[in-house]
């Protein structure tokens, strides 16, 4: 819950407190996702043919008997490729994206995970499609898997691709000042390695899904993408087309926390409904959603100096990053966790060295805060751990020690994969010492003295000491910072329709974060008229209207100024219009009250003046944000900082290891809010997603598979592991860049989960926890109770 009273005063401009736009859908069931659009007359359903193994040379593949069952329309495997027009030299070598261990089209020499695509059947019915799928026989010789960064990097390790020579995907390197030198130097110094696991996104809707109507002439998809335009760009390449020719609606979304992208399963099938003349729906089951994405696991090894007094003086990082099968999100996560290895702390020199690695596991690819919830639980764990080695207060040594606001990056240029260049950054726009403090007395955490610094020595009593209690209680707190938003661009048209209302056209999907309530929010107060006055259209690339994705916390900053912008344009046309069909200039008049008013002689209400505007005349606004050319696109491509706190009260059971998390609050600074109940919905959320990563979640591997994909296995967090008392504060300053003042929040609280909770386990038992997910056996282990094994 937020507490009304720590809320500011209402800005002069408005904050939404109304219901949602999609509200009204989604609690009636009137929301229509992709699974219930209306088919089309003729459609055929599409089922997957997926490799159970995780590593393994495809010898030969017979389907005559799945081709001769009625109802079955088309098969497409690696023997019969040759039949389907697609240019796979277009797309990476036969891959989805850029390079050639990229996400295939379709697997043909070897199926390199659990679930890698090896084709696809289309029959009249999904039973039928489903049926014929599993009568298809592939003959495989079995390889030997790579299931971990240090498996793939073994000196003996089987190749994931055997045309690279190595698993190593990719290196990439960030330092300034002089880091050997610091830590040599340094009063005290601490070592630590932290590892965060695989896990799933696990949205409602199935991972992938789409309807595609695929001619020679055109295709059509309905496809939950948060990146229309992405499908566009990769379509129009593999099937020889120019974009134009290429079109993606997108209807409601069932979440995608980064899930929701380009996979090859959109292409196959679209080849497939040229293939048969019919439209074809593709839904992936619960299990093979697993089998389409995931998160990047990664080890994070760090060198931390400090002089006496808690300062920082160097922080020397290695990661190493675990991307899956393909290439995928490699580049990204890669790039984000070595610039979010430092966090917002003031470090004079710094060394960051990141590995990333094939492994026969789930390509991993985007996740909410893709590659920086990894890091922030490392950095903060050992941020705490070294403030109660040294008997400091681990709040006093963040505050010593975390940025201020106006602070720059404490250089002017660095290296960047051995290349020096200019370290651009904006100043830090918030105030960390605020946020903490209101974290810290939302769950009664009044004073940093509060409680004992604790240690990370183990658990173990003095002589003659007391016996431990048996639920011990302890508090924690951590802090994150990512960049706002990066570089994009955003594209919005607002049109005045004849009733008056105005169309907002776009193109930046609702993946259930309130994006379009945002949208609807900034045009009304831009245009001030009633909410109920501005109806959002769907994201549909037929408009032509670009965006960069609904993704990496852009949509209200970027889309919300091109909106804004759009609406500002549209009040000038709406004013040329009076002017040009009631007399007058246009400077001779005004908006008042949703009217258009030339002082003392008329006034024109919206609709009336549609009306009398001829047909080929419409009145509307082009609006665009462009976040223009930087030379550090790693920093300076960025307009602000997204910090996030979090603090939490836990309680250990020292018998069982069970972990009751008792109060939690988390804080962001949106600079200003656009509509409250979807910001806060954004912060609660991604605190749920970050608790479910700390106590429970991880995809599992052996036995050369997958071994627990499905919502049975997978533990997602339950209402019970949420506490009572969790509290959520929406610091509002109006200093953002978006539009009014706002900032991006959407990735500001799940990567503050793990690491307060683990800080607070540690307050209680005086033990350190050094990998997710924080289970019982793993606190049994830390306090010596149980045998590792």
């Amino acid at each position: 819950m937020v507490r009304d009273q720590d809320r500011p005063r209402r800005p002069a401009t408005p904050r939404s407190d109304a219901p949602r736009v999609d509200a009204r859908d989604k609690v009636t069931g009137a929301a229509t996702y992709v699974e219930d659009l209306p088919e089309p007359a003729g459609t055929a359903y599409a089922a997957a043919l997926r490799s159970p193994y995780s590593h393994a040379r495809i010898l030969a593949i017979d389907s005559a008997a799945a081709e001769r069952v009625p109802g079955v329309l088309a098969v497409l495997h690696r023997d019969n490729l040759h039949e389907y027009p697609v240019h796979l030299d277009r797309v990476g070598k036969g891959a989805v994206f850029d390079a050639p261990t990229d996400n295939h089209f379709i697997a043909t020499d070897k199926a390199r995970f659990d679930g890698d695509l090896l084709g696809m059947v289309v029959a009249t019915d999904l039973r039928t499609a489903r049926w014929a799928a599993d009568a298809i026989e592939f003959d495989y010789e079995i390889l030997a898997p790579a299931f971990s960064f240090d498996e793939a990097m073994a000196v003996d390790a089987p190749l994931v691709h055997e045309q690279t020579g190595t698993n190593l995907a990719l290196s990439q390197s960030l330092e300034w000042g002089d880091v050997d030198s610091a830590v040599a130097g340094s009063d005290h110094v601490f070592r630590a390695a932290f590892t965060s696991p695989t896990i799933y996104h696990h949205p409602i809707e199935p991972a992938m899904s789409a309807l595609v109507r695929a001619t020679e002439a055109a295709i059509d998809y309905w496809v939950p993408s948060n990146n229309p335009f992405d499908v566009v760009d990769i379509a129009s390449k593999l099937f020889g087309m120019d974009r134009e020719q290429v079109r993606v609606r997108v209807p409601y979304i069932g979440g995608n926390f980064g899930s929701k992208h380009m996979t090859p399963e959109l292409l196959v099938a679209a080849a497939l409904s040229r293939r048969v003349g019919r439209p074809v729906k593709f839904i992936a089951s619960e299990e093979e959603s697993f089998r389409v994405t995931a998160r990047h696991a990664m080890t994070y090894r760090a060198t931390l100096g400090l002089r006496a007094d808690g300062t920082i003086t160097g922080l020397d990082v290695e990661l190493d990053i675990d991307t899956g099968a393909y290439f995928t999100g490699a580049r990204i996560a890669t790039g984000n966790a070595v610039n979010a290895s430092w966090g917002g702390y003031r470090v004079p020199n710094c060394r960051v060295r990141a590995r990333t690695a094939y492994t026969n596991k789930v390509p991993a690819a985007m996740f909410r805060n893709t590659g920086k919830n990894q890091t922030a639980f490392a950095l903060d764990c050992l941020m705490d751990h070294a403030a109660r080695s040294i008997g400091m207060e681990p709040v006093a040594f963040r505050v010593r020690n975390l940025m201020q606001r106006g602070e720059r990056l404490p250089v002017e240029r660095w290296k960047r994969n051995g290349i020096e260049g200019p370290a651009q950054s904006p100043p830090l726009d918030t105030d960390f010492a605020d946020l903490i403090s209101r974290a810290m007395r939302a769950i009664g955490w009044e004073s940093e003295a509060s409680g004992s610094p604790g240690s990370d020595t183990g658990g173990a009593l003095e002589a003659g000491s007391a016996k431990p209690d048996r639920n011990p209680r302890g508090r924690g707190i951590a802090v994150s910072l990512r960049r706002g938003s990066s570089i994009g661009t955003a594209t919005a048209m607002a049109t005045l329709e004849a009733d008056g209302t105005v169309l907002i056209a776009h193109n930046a999907p609702d993946v259930g974060e309130g994006a379009h309530t945002v949208i609807r929010v900034v045009a009304a107060t831009a245009l001030g008229l009633p909410q109920d006055h501005i109806r959002v259209g769907e994201p549909d690339t037929a408009n032509q209207l670009p965006f960069s994705g609904t993704s990496s916390q852009r949509t209200t900053v970027q889309m919300g100024t091109a909106v804004a912008n759009a609406c500002e344009r549209l009040k000038q046309e709406i004013l040329h219009a009076a002017a040009a069909t009631h007399g007058g200039h246009a400077d001779d008049w005004s908006f008042q009250d949703g009217r258009v008013v030339r002082s003392g002689q008329a006034s024109v209400s919206l609709a009336e003046l549609a009306r009398t505007v001829p047909a080929d005349g419409a009145i509307r606004g082009v609006g665009v944000y462009d976040r223009g050319a930087v030379e550090d696109v790693s920093f300076g491509s960025h307009d602000h900082w997204s910090p996030g706190v979090a603090a939490a009260e836990v309680e250990v059971d020292r018998a069982t290891g069970d972990v009751r998390v008792l109060q939690y609050a988390a804080v962001a600074d949106a600079g200003r809010v656009m509509h409250y109940h979807s910001a806060r919905g954004q912060i609660e959320g991604g605190a749920v997603m970050g608790f479910g990563a700390a106590l429970s979640e991880e995809v599992v591997y052996g036995e050369g598979q997958l071994l627990n994909a499905d919502a049975f296995q997978y533990r997602l967090p339950l209402l019970s592991d949420i506490p009572e008392a969790f509290e959520t504060f929406l610091v509002e300053n109006g200093d953002g860049p978006g539009p009014f003042g706002a900032k991006g929040i959407a990735q500001t609280s799940i990567p503050c989960a793990a690491p307060a909770i683990a800080n607070a386990i540690c307050d209680a038992l005086g033990v350190r926890l050094y990998s997710t997910p924080f289970t019982p056996e793993k606190i049994l282990r830390a306090l010596g109770d149980l045998q590792s094994g």
